[in-house]
């Protein structure tokens, strides 16, 4: 599988956990999760595709 599709099926993967952003941010608003969560998004959003990349690389 080369790099570009690679890259595609990580980033795709990773959209239903940003589409989960707004909840996120509804319920920072009126304190009930802690604004943490927000800051600590991006980076589950990187390791989720960087994950996803690996293993879409180990399939035969």
């Amino acid at each position: 599988m080369n790099l570009r599709t690679r890259i595609r099926i990580a980033l795709a993967s990773a959209v239903p956990t940003l589409l989960a952003l707004p909840v996120l941010c509804v319920l920072a608003a009126v304190s009930a999760l802690p604004w943490a969560v927000l800051l600590a998004l991006p980076v589950v959003l990187v390791v989720h595709a960087a994950a996803t990349f690996v293993r879409v690389n180990r399939m035969p």
